[in-house]
């Protein structure tokens, strides 16, 4: 056999040299939370999906990990707070950004303190702002007073003292979207069935986080598990009634079949007529489950983020006149539903699995999670499943 020239094997060496270089200097990437990783590369810091591919930039001084869909940043020593796209909800320009609870964190800008919202709400002065307590204080802090928890606002020397409990009402009244289900702070699953790496993992914690969705015992969730007529209609009642302050999501199941009281609501509220279905026990379909939840309080009240016609132009397999369609486009034009694949499609008669529906109520309930499908949001839609462009897995 002829040996390699002496300048083929240098080529050869070089080429390994560069390529294991190139190897060296690969992100370094880090346990996984909620799809996403957090992934470093000269001395920066960015975020990778499951499949190792950076999706946030590798950009930011420091980052924490994703929880209930949002991570902290630090880019220019200053402070902000991402969704899972990368957008910002916070821009980056806080000293001290910290959670509290509710969507709130305690923020300090030099020698100022205050309390921000994740989402801008109406200002007592005309347009939006993101300051519930403005950043008008000496010092903000959260302690224990007489046994409960209180936000402590110094200024002068003088103490605020407001009670963490009264602040879900107070956000309410200050019209803050997703006030009726705010996030608790550390309240997070830790189903069997689950993991940091499954596309879903997101839309479990923060259906679980607001109160929406439970497991189904022995510690599982059971994500692949189907959906039925019933299920759907208690979760409709239970965000209905959630967003209309009432106090039904609060009463005790006492009849039998155990869905009674939540179809009796539902038709009361207009949701759905009498009769409409006869068999809750079966699976739903998703054009019903679209036509179920577009007719929530909730679903009528979102705003849209996305153009309606551009939806209707879009949807492959879902055209004027069919079951459904004007709620299946209201969802999509609302940022609710994203579709099974990259082409937005909907499948309509195909069966909802419970992790679909925990994808479905977060981005009812929380405003920051709804998606903009042909902005930032496309991908979000892209890094959080590993099977489809879609949140919504082909199945």
């Amino acid at each position: 056999m002829k040996r390699p020239s002496l300048r083929a094997q240098a080529l050869a060496l070089l080429l390994t040299a560069v390529l294991t270089s190139a190897a060296l200097a690969a992100p370094q990437i880090w346990g996984y939370q909620e799809g996403l990783a957090k992934a470093a590369e000269g001395g920066l810091w960015g975020f990778a999906n499951v499949a190792g591919e950076i999706v946030i930039p590798i950009q930011y001084q420091s980052v924490m990990d994703f929880s209930l869909g949002v991570a902290r940043v630090q880019k220019n020593n200053k402070l902000g707070l991402i969704r899972p796209d990368g957008a910002y909800l916070i821009q980056p320009e806080y000293d001290t950004l910290e959670p509290i609870g509710y969507g709130l964190y305690r923020a300090q800008k030099g020698n100022e303190w205050g309390v921000v919202s994740m989402v801008a709400f109406p200002s007592r002065f005309g347009g939006e702002t993101q300051e519930l307590y403005p950043l008008t204080y000496d010092y903000a802090a959260v302690r224990k007073a007489d046994g409960l928890d209180v936000l402590v606002l110094t200024s002068g020397g003088v103490e605020t003292l407001v009670p963490m409990n009264t602040l879900p009402a107070l956000l309410v009244e200050r019209k803050v979207p997703s006030a009726r289900f705010p996030l608790v702070q550390k309240r997070l699953p830790n189903f069997s069935d689950v993991t940091p790496r499954d596309w879903y993992d997101l839309w479990v914690d923060v259906a679980y986080n607001v109160g929406l969705m439970e497991g189904v015992g022995d510690n599982r969730f059971n994500p692949d598990g189907t959906l039925t007529v019933a299920e759907a209609l208690k979760l409709a009642a239970h965000m209905e009634s959630r967003y209309l302050g009432d106090d039904f999501h609060l009463q005790s199941v006492t009849t039998q079949p155990w869905y009674r009281s939540s179809v009796a609501y539902c038709v009361a509220s207009g949701i759905i007529t009498e009769g409409e279905f006869t068999d809750y026990e079966r699976p739903v379909t998703r054009a019903e489950m679209a036509r179920i939840f577009a007719a929530t309080a909730l679903g009528r009240g979102m705003p849209e983020i996305n153009s309606l016609e551009r939806v209707k132009s879009h949807l492959p397999d879902v055209k004027e006149g069919d079951y459904a369609a004007d709620a299946i486009y209201s969802l999509y034009a609302k940022g609710v539903f994203t579709g099974t694949d990259g082409q937005l499609t909907f499948r309509a008669e195909g069966r909802l699995t419970r992790a679909e529906a925990a994808a479905i109520v977060s981005r009812m309930a929380r405003t920051e999670q709804r998606v903009n499908l042909w902005g930032t949001g496309t991908q979000f839609r892209t890094q959080t499943t590993g099977l489809t462009n879609g949140l919504l897995p082909t199945r």
